[in-house]
């Protein structure tokens, strides 16, 4: 076996404190076990002690802090004097720092903070080099490793439960359920994002530019931004203004200005059906028949038209971004085209006609919603934080507006009352995912939802000669039943019991989704994205569900998972991650232009490929096989980015890093003779 130095730091400790401390923490408890010669392991303790302060810890002559403000000492350990002055952290050997004030322990708040900063870092030393020594006798984790902290009575938060330790999983929370903070630039001044705990794959992409260093990748390239300085003046101080409106501008002449820029009524109507035949298996926004019958020709005053007195600057922002996103989605345009930049500034600018903060109505909902789209598809990374606030924003519209509630008791009947029904459950929907993506709370409470789901019969009927519908009635249901629990399970601040998690994958996994056939003509594409959007919808609950407990026990059990008591959870992870990036994949195949520039299957995909990777460079022995899982997420990323997709070109660094390091476990278990599979060269390209 091999032999391997291991160095321990010094410690310089308040020695009244060192028995509290080495009691508390498992690790440091099984050190000072070592020290009075329990084991035969041979460690090393350097000392730094004075005479004097092991006199004070022996309790031979007063603490220091006694000494310092000339009192009485009983010379205990901590003395009584400590005690009463709020410092027995201090006694016997630690002083408060002198000055005006020091009397009091806020003084010394920093100092303690310093201090304790050091002793957990030297905690953490001693847990690597304990886990090293375990490493070279057996692959199971040191039971002092594992071992709880025995509660503090004294701490009214650490208690022991009166529910008692019975079912051994409730000890298992979701990992990390604090998340991250990223900060950018100075941490006071500077921009700061949070992830929680079941958003830390996005984590990862903040440190994409690391990891093109590592991997010698390229950098995405350079999105081009329209010339848009043709348009008037006004219009562009209305559009960099949003979403507030200018003051002192008169709002009749800009709108004006606006609806000069509109194209043909026909490149209008071609641009509304590419968005219903691309985009409304993802959500169902607006339908076609109000997009054909009511707003176009409002927007395009046609003879005939009964809504042209209804006509505001937010219907006209709706038609606008509904085409800026049409534009986006046209497989005979490039990405991130110039067309689809001009419509988005003048729905920016259309939005602003009229103050979002203080008349709103659902059409003012319904364009935020599509503009946060638009910003998730723009290809822009950096729009991606607008694209989340731009959500949350038609959310907190949307309840301001009272469109949580059921539209009955605002005497809405038949077709309207069943179009607020299904787009407020698309947007809950849509909410929620967020909430998964990026571990953030979501805008739309649960509990405040009183708006009933719309029926399959109403569906039925009103969605007759309409593009058919990625998710219908039973998604709602689905969103109701399964969804919602999640969501609640996963950004909880006290996650629930195991047991409950059990229950929960179980409801999932009973739910029926039904099927969809084969289309023909136009709706084949719309088809073939319905079909994609059922095909891992379960699957990728699941894998949410159970993301924070496959990293525990991985973390728990690095070395073999499945002896974690939360393997449940590790197999659940792992298989439904498997399988969105092999609905991906399917589908990428079909649609690879459309599939591209969507942004919202890439962050899923690629959550997925990160949990295949961590069980690859574990070289765990699971199927389906995690290496070849990995070198397919790789293949699959790399021909998307080939298609301008930047969110995989900017993912594609992580996953080639994963992959080198599931490479140097495969050839550490299989040795250097291993071969890659079939079809793949050393950096995962077919």
């Amino acid at each position: 076996m091999p032999r391997r130095s291991i160095t321990f730091y010094e410690f310089t400790v308040p020695s009244a404190s060192i028995g509290v401390i080495f009691k508390a923490h498992p690790v440091l408890n099984f050190y000072l076990y070592c020290l009075q010669g329990g084991s035969s392991l041979c460690l090393t303790l350097h000392s730094t002690m004075s005479n004097k302060e092991r006199k004070r810890t022996r309790g031979e002559i007063a603490c220091a802090e006694c000494r310092r403000l000339k009192a009485r000492c009983d010379k205990q350990i901590p003395c009584s004097t400590c005690i009463k002055r709020g410092c027995s952290m201090l006694c016997p050997n630690g002083t408060m720092p002198p000055g005006e004030g020091s009397r009091f322990v806020g003084i010394a708040e920093d100092y303690l903070r310093r201090k304790t900063a050091k002793l957990e870092e030297r905690m953490r030393s001693l847990e690597d080099a304990l886990a090293i020594i375990q490493g070279n006798t057996t692959s199971e984790p040191h039971p002092l490793l594992q071992q709880r902290l025995s509660p503090d009575p004294l701490d009214p938060e650490e208690r022991p439960s009166s529910r008692g330790e019975s079912d051994e999983y409730n000890k298992y929370g979701l990992i990390g359920a604090l998340g991250q903070l990223h900060f950018e630039g100075d941490n006071q001044s500077g921009h700061s994002r949070f992830f929680g705990a079941s958003g830390g794959s996005e984590t990862l992409l903040l440190q994409a530019k690391e990891f093109m260093i590592e991997s010698g990748s390229e950098s995405p390239p350079i999105l081009r931004e329209a010339d848009l300085s043709y348009l008037p003046r006004e219009i562009l101080m209305f559009s960099q203004s949003f979403p507030f409106t200018p003051m002192g501008i008169p709002i009749g002449p800009v709108q004006t200005m606006i609806e000069s820029q509109l194209p043909s009524i026909e490149r209008a109507r071609d641009l509304c059906g590419i968005y219903l035949t691309s985009m409304s298996w993802m959500a169902h926004i607006v339908s076609m028949q109000h997009m054909h019958r009511e707003v176009i020709p409002a927007v395009y005053k046609l003879p005939g038209s009964s809504n042209i007195s209804e006509y505001g600057p937010h219907e006209l922002a709706l038609l606008l971004i509904v085409m800026a996103i049409g534009a986006l989605c046209d497989p005979n345009l490039p990405p991130y085209n110039s067309e689809a930049q001009h419509y988005h500034c003048l729905a920016r600018a259309a939005i602003c006609l009229q103050p979002i903060l203080g008349e709103r109505s659902l059409t003012t909902v319904k364009a935020l919603h599509l503009k946060s789209i638009y910003n998730g598809m723009s290809g822009k990374e950096s729009n991606l934080e607008k694209c989340y606030a731009l959500l949350n924003l038609s959310g907190q519209t949307a309840l301001q507006i009272g469109f949580h509630k059921d539209p009955e008791r605002w005497g809405f009947t038949g077709r309207e009352a069943y179009d607020r029904r299904a787009y407020f459950w698309n947007l809950f929907a849509g909410t929620l995912w967020q909430s998964l993506v990026t571990g953030r709370p979501p805008v739309i409470m649960p509990s405040v939802v009183d708006c009933r789901p719309p029926t399959i019969e109403e569906e039925m009927l009103f969605q007759r000669n309409e593009i058919p519908l990625g998710f219908g009635s039973w998604s709602f249901s689905y969103t109701s039943e399964c969804l919602v629990p999640v969501v609640e399970a996963t950004q909880a601040v006290k996650a629930p019991p195991y047991q409950s998690i059990q229950e929960l994958d179980h409801r999932i996994r009973q739910f029926a989704i039904p099927q969809v056939g084969n289309g023909i003509g136009d709706e084949q594409v719309a088809k073939e994205m319905q079909n994609f959007a059922r095909s891992h919808y379960r699957e990728l609950t699941l894998m949410f569900l159970h993301r924070g407990f496959f990293a525990q026990a991985m973390t728990d059990y690095p070395s073999d998972p499945q002896r974690s008591p939360v393997v449940q959870s590790f197999i659940a992870a792992y298989q439904s991650a498997c399988s969105v990036l092999a609905s991906t994949i399917v589908t990428f195949s079909q649609n690879p232009t459309l599939l591209a520039r969507i942004w919202r299957p890439w962050s899923f995909a690629f959550s997925a490929a990160v949990i295949i990777g961590t069980v690859a460079i574990r070289a765990l022995s699971v199927e389906p096989e995690p290496f070849e899982e990995l070198e397919k997420a790789c293949q699959l990323f790399r021909k998307a980015s080939q298609h301008n997709c930047s969110r995989a070109h900017k993912a594609l660094p992580v996953l080639l890093q994963l992959r080198q390091k599931a490479v140097q476990a495969r050839e550490d278990r299989l040795g250097p003779t291993a071969r890659r599979p079939e079809g793949y060269d050393e950096e995962g390209r077919r």
